[in-house]
C-alpha cells in the first residue's frame, strides 16, 4: 500500500549570506511541499510516489536527476514551460526570507496531464495527500488537485490536506478561503497552522478552528502552533497535546511538511492520536536542526531517539 502525493517541484537557491538583495553565493537543492512529504514519509518507511510534471529546462533535469535518488517512486512528465524556482536568504537566527517564482510553470500550465486513467484508479494507493499550493498555482493544477481528490474520496481513501497558504497566489482572499475550506471539508485529516486557521475561519482560539471543521465533516483537525507543537482533535471527541521537542533551529523552511509527514506515517501505522501528534512534532523539530527543506527530513533512527530521549510530558487538555 502507498501514499500518493501531488504537487509541484521548486528548484531552491539558498545563501546564509545577508538577505536576498545582497546576497551573491548559492547553493541549489530540490525541494517543494508536496515532495518534502514524500521524502519524509520515505525516509520513515512508508511506501510513497510522488506525482508531478516538470519542465524541458535544465532545472527540470536535475530535479528528474535528484528525485530519481530519493528512494520513493516518482510519476513525473515533462513539458514546456520552465520548473519552479525558489530563493531564500539568512534563517540562522529566524525564519528565512524566501522568494518562489512559479509564475506560468510546466506545472502551472499541464498539470492535468498527469493525471491519466491509469493513475486515477489509484491501484495500490493507501492515502493522498494533498496542499493548498496546488490550488493557487493556476487554474489547470487546481482542476487536476480537485480529479485527483474527487478519485481519492470515491475510493474510499484517506485524504490528509494541509492549507500552506502562499498569499501571493491568491489575489483574491475570499476565493482563496472558499476553495481551501470547500477542500478542508473532504479531508480525513486536516493540518492548519494557527495564523493559517484564523485567516481561514475567523476564529481566534485553536478549540474554535477545530470545531469549524470538525462541524463540516473533517475527521481529525491538527493545528501546528510552531515551536510549542501542535495540538489535534477527533470527530469523536479525542483531544491531545504534542509533547515539546527543544531544539536549536536554524532554517524553520520544511517543518510543517516534516510535521506532516511524521504525523502521516504514525497515522497509517495506526498510532494513538498523541502518538501522532508526538512523532508530528519530533520530525519537525529535527528538520529545524539543518539547512534545506527535503535534504533535512529525517530517518526513522533518529526521530525514534529523539521521541525515547524527551521524557513524556503530561497531557494538557486541549
Amino acid at each position: 500500500m502507498t501514499v500518493l502525493t501531488f504537487g509541484e517541484a521548486l528548484v531552491g537557491y539558498a545563501s546564509v549570506e545577508g538577505d536576498l538583495r545582497t546576497a551573491t553565493h548559492f547553493t541549489r537543492f530540490p525541494g517543494g511541499a508536496d515532495l518534502n512529504v514524500a521524502v519524509g514519509l520515505t525516509r520513515l518507511g512508508v511506501r510513497t510516489t510522488w506525482a508531478s510534471v516538470l519542465g524541458n529546462d535544465a532545472h527540470g533535469d536535475y530535479l528528474a536527476d535528484a528525485v530519481g535518488q530519493l528512494g520513493m517512486t516518482p510519476l513525473v512528465c515533462r513539458a514546456d514551460g520552465p520548473t519552479a524556482l525558489m530563493f531564500k536568504a539568512g534563517g540562522a537566527d529566524g525564519d528565512p526570507e524566501v522568494l518562489q517564482v512559479r509564475h506560468a510553470s510546466a506545472f502551472a500550465r499541464h498539470a492535468e496531464e498527469l493525471l491519466t486513467s491509469d493513475v486515477l484508479a489509484l491501484d495500490g494507493v493507501q492515502h493522498v495527500h494533498l496542499t493548498g499550493i496546488v490550488l493557487g498555482i493556476s487554474p489547470a493544477a487546481r482542476a487536476a488537485a480537485l480529479t485527483l481528490l474527487d478519485a481519492a474520496v470515491n475510493a474510499g481513501l484517506s485524504v490528509s490536506f494541509d492549507p500552506n497558504l502562499r498569499l501571493n497566489l491568491w489575489p483574491d482572499q475570499e476565493e482563496m478561503r472558499g476553495m481551501i475550506n470547500t477542500v478542508a471539508a473532504r479531508a480525513t485529516v486536516l493540518m492548519p497552522g494557527l495564523v493559517e486557521g484564523r485567516l481561514l475561519t475567523g476564529a481566534s482560539e485553536p478549540d474554535d478552528i477545530a470545531q469549524f471543521y470538525l462541524s463540516r465533516g473533517v475527521q481529525e483537525v491538527v493545528i501546528k502552533l510552531g515551536a510549542a507543537g501542535a495540538r489535534g482533535w477527533t470527530a469523536d471527541g479525542g483531544t491531545a497535546r504534542s509533547r515539546s521537542f527543544p531544539v536549536s533551529p536554524i532554517d524553520t523552511v520544511g517543518a510543517g511538511d516534516g510535521f506532516a509527514a511524521g504525523y502521516l506515517a504514525a497515522f497509517l501505522g495506526g498510532g494513538s492520536l498523541q502518538a501522532r501528534l508526538d512523532q508530528g512534532a519530533a520530525v519537525g523539530a529535527l528538520v529545524t536542526t539543518r539547512r534545506g527543506d527535503l535534504s533535512a527530513m529525517p530517518r526513522r533512527p533518529e526521530v525514534n531517539a529523539l521521541l525515547n530521549s524527551s521524557p513524556t510530558q503530561p497531557v494538557v487538555p486541549a
